[in-house]
C-alpha cells in the first residue's frame, strides 16, 4: 500500500518507520528542515520538505495513488485539513492524531463531516494507560485483550520477590497464569522454562481478567493499593489524569512551572492540590513529602526533566516512578536511572496506528520500548496455523502464544490443542519477528 505520513516528529517518524518496515510505499511530508533531515537519512521512505496540509506538496507526493494518509503534526487544523484534502483527492482510509478531546472518534462530525476515519488521542490514551497500572497493585501497566477478557500485566521484579531466582516453570503462579514475556535491561526477554528470573526484570503476566490481581501478587511483595499520587506537570497527560484521579479516593498533588498552565489546572480540579514551582529539585519534592507518595509521575514535556525528576523522587523513597517519554533515545537511561515505567506516547499511537492499518486478523498491538510487542490476533477460516496441533507448527522461537479466547473460553494452550477460526490469540514477539508471526494468521 502507498501511504502519506504528515510530519516527521517522534510520533510521524515511529509510524513511518513501522510501515515502511512491514513493507508498505511510505511519503513523509514535514515542513521543518531538521526534522526532514534526519527522516531521509533514517527512514526507508521519500521524504518532502514542505506543509501536509497544502494541496501542491500533496500531489508531489502522488496523492491520488495513496491508499492512506496519517497526519500526525501537533496542529490539530493542519492534521485535520490534510485528511480532508486526502479525502477530497479519492484516499481510501485517513488517521489523524489529534489533542482536541471534543472531536470524538464516535462522532458523525469526525468521520462524516472531517473525512478522518479513525482519531488517536494520545495523551487521552497514555493518561488511561496510568490510570488502569495505578489500581492494579505491583502492576506497573496493565493491557487488556480479546475484549476485555484476558490482561497482561507488566511487573518489576524486586530483589525479595519469590520470583527471582527461579526458572518460569518453577514460578508459583495461579491455575491458568502465565509469563508470556519480559524485558532484561532494555532487551526482550523470551520467557523459556529454563529462562531464570532476574531482580529488575521486567515480566509480562497473562491471564483472565479476573485473576490479574492474584497472578501480581504471586511475584511480588508489594500490593498495597496506591493511595497518593504526585503528578509534574499540568500539560495535556497531567491534567487529563488528574481529573481523572478526582473520581477516585486518591490524594492528589500537581505540581507545574508555568504560572498561567498552574492557575488554569487549579480552577480545572476540585480536589488535587496544585504547586507552582520554578525549578524540580530534591528540596522541593522533600519539603512536597515525595517520600511517602506512592507513585510520583513526570510528564512533563521535557524528557531529561521527567527522568531526573523520577530518578529523584526514586532516590527519596517514592514506590513507584513513572517518567513520560517523547523521545525514544531516552529509553534506555530510565532503567539505569531507576525509573519503573516509561509512557511514550509515540508507542501508543504507533500502536493503535498499526491496528488501525493491519485491520482484518490483527485485533490489537501494543508496541514496547524494548522492540517487542503484543499482539491478538483473529483466527481466519483457513491459515497455516489452524487445523492442527501446536507442536506440529513451525511457529517463530522468538514468539510466544499466551492464551487463547474461545467463543467466552479462556484456554491456556499447549503443543496438543489446535486453533479454530473465529479464535482470539495473544502472542508476545520481538518486533523482527512480528511479520512472520501474522503470516501464520494469514488466510
Amino acid at each position: 500500500m502507498q501511504v502519506v505520513v504528515v510530519g516527521a516528529g517522534e510520533v510521524g517518524f515511529n509510524v513511518a518507520q513501522m510501515l515502511s518496515g512491514e513493507g508498505h510505499e511510505v511519503v513523509v511530508i514535514d515542513q521543518d528542515a531538521v526534522r526532514v533531515g534526519v527522516a531521509t537519512e533514517q527512514l526507508d521512505a521519500l521524504v518532502l520538505h514542505g506543509n501536509g496540509a497544502s494541496p501542491r506538496v500533496l500531489a508531489e507526493a502522488g496523492i491520488k495513488k495513496v491508499g492512506l494518509l496519517v497526519a500526525t503534526t501537533s496542529s490539530d487544523e493542519v492534521n485535520i485539513t490534510a485528511c480532508l484534502a486526502a479525502k477530497h483527492h479519492g484516499v481510501e482510509r485517513t488517521v489523524a492524531r489529534l489533542h482536541n478531546p471534543d472531536y470524538h472518534p464516535q462522532d458523525p462530525f469526525t468521520k462524516n463531516i472531517l473525512g478522518i476515519d479513525f482519531v488517536i488521542h494520545t495523551e487521552q490514551v497514555a493518561a488511561d494507560e496510568i490510570k488502569t497500572a495505578l489500581f492494579v497493585p505491583g502492576a506497573v501497566t496493565v493491557d487488556d485483550f480479546a475484549g476485555g477478557r484476558i490482561e497482561v500485566a507488566e511487573v518489576i521484579l524486586d530483589a525479595d520477590s519469590p520470583a527471582v531466582g527461579c526458572a518460569v516453570r518453577d514460578v508459583g503462579l495461579p491455575e491458568r497464569c502465565l509469563i508470556i514475556g519480559g524485558v532484561r535491561e532494555g532487551e526482550p526477554l523470551m520467557s523459556r522454562g529454563d529462562t531464570v528470573l532476574e531482580a529488575r526484570d521486567h515480566i509480562f503476566l497473562i491471564s483472565e481478567t479476573v485473576r490479574i490481581s492474584e497472578a501480581v501478587a504471586a511475584v511480588t511483595t508489594d500490593t498495597k493499593p496506591v493511595e497518593s499520587v504526585m503528578i509534574l506537570g499540568a500539560g495535556r497527560i497531567g491534567l487529563r489524569l488528574a481529573q481523572s484521579l478526582e473520581d477516585t479516593e486518591v490524594s492528589l498533588k500537581l505540581i507545574e512551572k508555568s504560572p498561567a498552565r498552574a492557575q488554569y489546572a487549579a480552577a480545572a480540579l476540585e480536589k488535587a492540590t496544585v504547586i507552582r514551582a520554578d525549578d524540580v529539585t530534591r528540596d522541593l519534592l522533600t519539603r512536597e513529602g515525595v517520600g511517602d507518595t506512592d507513585a510520583f509521575i513526570a510528564v512533563t514535556s521535557d524528557d531529561r526533566t521527567n527522568l531526573l525528576a523520577s530518578m529523584y523522587a526514586r532516590q527519596l523513597g517514592a514506590r513507584r516512578t513513572i517518567a513520560g517519554m517523547g523521545r525514544g533515545e531516552f529509553a534506555p537511561l530510565a532503567t539505569a536511572l531507576g525509573v519503573d515505567i516509561t509512557i511514550s506516547p509515540r508507542l501508543l499511537a504507533a500502536g493503535a496506528i498499526s491496528r488501525f492499518v493491519r485491520q482484518g486478523d490483527v485485533v490489537a498491538v501494543t508496541l514496547l520500548e524494548s522492540g517487542a510487542q503484543m499482539i491478538e490476533l483473529r483466527v481466519p477460516d483457513k491459515c497455516p496455523i489452524a487445523g492442527r496441533p501446536l507442536a506440529e507448527v513451525d511457529f517463530p522461537k522468538e514468539a510466544i502464544i499466551g492464551m487463547v479466547l474461545r467463543d467466552s473460553e479462556v484456554i491456556v494452550p499447549a503443543g496438543k490443542d489446535i486453533l479454530q477460526p473465529g479464535d482470539d490469540v495473544v502472542v508476545f514477539t520481538v518486533n523482527t519477528t512480528a511479520e512472520k508471526v501474522e503470516r501464520f494468521f494469514a488466510p
